[in-house]
């Protein structure tokens, strides 16, 4: 299993490439290639076509899928707001490689089991691992997640949501060499390797925790037998100034996972954005399912609580031979986030090491939770890559941290 990667920033489509495939071709025969990442900011919308032609006749035994992207992120770099391109290519001998393109009409009619390793070439007893490049115009995201997570229990889907475009069709999906305009592309990965997955959705908990006691689709009416709006007020009284700062300017709600844990910590929680408040009856909105009997704790974010908790979630990887990876940031990180470009890469690279790196910024992260895979936000979902110690049958269960 080896890994390659290149990143560049260039206005012009035909030195991007040449500069792009250039460190590839130092380090990997292009035959020896199987699999190929490519991410393209939306200044070269015009260009595609030529661009995965180019691509696809250099590696044209992989496999290519990517997308249009408002940044890119690979080696050591994250690129926002200027024309770029990044490229993380694999070679995978062991590895089974199905690529798929799914559209919205596909996930509504697949019922059964086949008809999903119909669509994705993969069934659920080869437990693949799922990279998964979506247009959030015309598929529903997470209503496709959602059946992932019924056909093809703990199987880790990581990637993110197309971000060049702020209208329909305006989005590029790459399918080796042909553009698409609808639904996602993926591959399913199976065979002999072992996929280290960590989520990191970059904020701390505040106050105590509750049990919603009553509830409608995304309404929270009572915590713990009381108002929730009531609740949430006892909390920031009892908050230092700096927190009570913080929860003003951006007050999330985290809801466990697994509600049979003794204590939650670091990672148990799916965080949802507050979308608002009733006063008359003591309601909060959230961006997300509230559910009575859900046990629920107010978080706060930053920049600080964001690199504590992204290092948090990388430390235990450190030293375990990784040999490529994947980082799909939300394109509220970054310098939207901290004053410095290239923050979540610059941590990878310190904590796992000099590995080859590849992604971009998204409109929405994929990853798994509590073994369950979601569509988030504000969050950096990475995927590391190293052998498998000893002999296998499939892949090694992913860990998530």
């Amino acid at each position: 299993m080896r890994f390659a990667s290149s990143v560049v920033e260039e206005a012009s489509a035909e030195r991007a490439v040449q500069a792009i495939l250039a460190p590839i071709d130092a380090t990997l025969t292009p035959g020896m290639v199987d699999l190929a990442l490519l991410f393209v900011t939306g200044h070269f919308e015009k260009e595609l076509p030529s661009i995965l032609d180019r691509v696809t006749s250099a590696f044209s035994t992989a496999v290519l899928i990517g997308c249009t992207a408002e940044g890119t992120i690979g080696v050591q770099k994250e690129l926002e707001r200027v024309p770029s391109m990044s490229l993380l290519v694999a070679s995978l001998p062991d590895v089974r490689i199905r690529p798929f393109h799914i559209r919205q009409n596909a996930v509504e009619h697949a019922q059964t089991a086949a008809d999903w390793e119909r669509i994705v070439g993969a069934s659920p007893e080869s437990r693949p691992v799922f990279i998964v490049l979506a247009d959030p115009f015309s598929l529903d995201v997470h209503g496709f997640i959602d059946r992932i997570n019924q056909v093809y229990p703990r199987a880790p889907l990581v990637g993110g949501v197309a971000s060049a475009a702020r209208q329909p069709r305006g989005n590029g999906l790459f399918l080796n060499g042909e553009v698409l305009r609808e639904g996602a592309v993926g591959v399913a990965l199976s065979g002999r390797l072992t996929v280290d997955t960590v989520v990191s959705q970059g904020c701390r908990p505040i106050g105590r925790s509750f049990v919603i006691t009553k509830a409608e689709r995304n309404v929270i009416r009572e915590l713990g037998g009381k108002p929730a709006l009531e609740q949430l007020q006892e909390v920031l009284t009892k908050l230092t100034p700096e927190d009570d700062r913080l929860a003003r300017q951006s007050l999330l709600i985290g809801r466990a996972i697994d509600e049979y844990k003794g204590a939650f910590g670091r990672g148990d929680f799916l965080i949802h954005g507050i979308v608002g408040a009733d006063r008359s009856s003591g309601s909060i909105g959230i961006a997300g399912l509230a559910k009575t009997g859900a046990t629920v704790q107010f978080h706060v974010r930053d920049a600080d609580s964001a690199d504590e908790d992204l290092r948090a979630m990388l430390k235990p990887h450190a030293g375990t031979d990784v040999r490529g990876a994947m980082l799909f940031g939300c394109n509220g990180r970054g310098m939207h986030m901290w004053p410095t470009a290239g923050h979540d890469a610059g941590v990878v690279r310190e904590l796992i090491g000099d590995v080859p790196l590849g992604g971009f910024f998204c409109g929405g992260e994929f990853g798994p939770v509590g073994g369950r895979n979601f569509v988030h936000g504000f969050t950096a979902s990475i995927a590391l890559f190293r052998e498998p110690r000893g002999p296998q049958t499939g892949n090694d269960q992913s860990s998530e941290g």
